[in-house]
């Protein structure tokens, strides 16, 4: 059985279960990469060399989340903005819902505490955080 530079053992289901946790464009590059290898592999066991290699960038890619992961800013809210008493309410109604429209006043805090809400649910380290106006 394969094993990383860490001692632990490399299976295809191991290195899956590390690919779901990494950022959206790693995981699809290297879900397609382990798919690949079983689809080549017909039945038969991936080639330990194969395993090896994908084990190696699935932990760069586990330092890059990491890394973004360390890079997430403290956030805080101006308590003069409307928008910063509301913070509970909006930061429930975006991790409840895939799609969340804002209305209020301009100058309000719409734009510039927004993606701050969702940086404070967890959201924009696996992904980027996108909003319009």
């Amino acid at each position: 059985m394969s094993t990383t530079s860490a001692g632990s053992a490399v299976t295809p289901s191991s290195l899956r279960r590390r690919i779901d946790q990494l950022v959206l464009r790693d995981r699809y590059r290297l879900r397609r990469r382990l798919t690949k290898a079983r689809d080549k592999a017909a039945g038969k066991r991936i080639p330990e060399d194969v395993l090896l290699e994908l084990a190696a960038d699935v932990e760069e890619a586990e330092r890059r989340l990491e890394a973004r992961r360390a890079a997430v800013p403290k956030v805080t809210y101006p308590p003069q903005l409307p928008v910063s008493k509301r913070v509970d309410d909006l930061a429930k109604a975006i991790a409840e819902h895939q799609v969340v429209v804002v209305a209020g006043e301009t100058g309000s805090g719409k734009t510039t505490q927004l993606p701050k809400i969702c940086l404070d649910i967890g959201r924009g380290v696996h992904g980027m955080i996108g909003h319009t106006q």
